[in-house]
């Protein structure tokens, strides 16, 4: 099974991002669990292209999600400057919260809910690709 849709590079598309999710949760059989994390994953990344990746406000991000037995390939897509997420530092959560550094935690949160991630980019468009074993109630 294929889904695929587009959202314009503005935050305010984050509404339509969880609609879709919600109608994609039913025609798939989702739980409830794999719904929000995958919601907090495109979340994540929605974000991050918006507010760091000096992308025009009309600029569509392309997103593809397919399910395949237990796995859901997500493929996020913009054409935002080059940035792999896959090479970024971890952040330290086990810091004090006062001797953190600001940020990063999008990208430890995609990590944490993604079970395997790739980048590429081609044709000056970042491709990012997430994949998630879904849980036990899901397959």
């Amino acid at each position: 099974m294929e889904f695929h849709f587009q959202i314009r590079a503005r935050c305010s598309e984050l509404v339509t991002l969880h609609t879709t999710l919600m109608r994609l949760k039913k025609k798939w059989s989702l739980s409830s669990k794999t719904t929000m994390e995958l919601n907090l994953i495109l979340d994540e990344l929605i974000s991050n292209i918006v507010e760091h990746g000096d992308v025009e406000k009309d600029s569509e991000i392309d997103i593809k999600l397919t399910k395949k037995k237990a796995v859901i390939t997500l493929v996020i897509m913009d054409d935002g400057p080059p940035f792999d997420p896959t090479v970024t530092p971890a952040v330290d959560i086990a810091l004090p919260l006062e001797k953190r550094k600001c940020g990063g935690l999008g990208i430890h949160l995609i990590r944490k809910f993604s079970d395997k991630c790739k980048y590429t980019r081609v044709d000056n468009k970042n491709i990012l690709t997430l994949k998630k074993i879904l849980y036990e109630e899901c397959r």
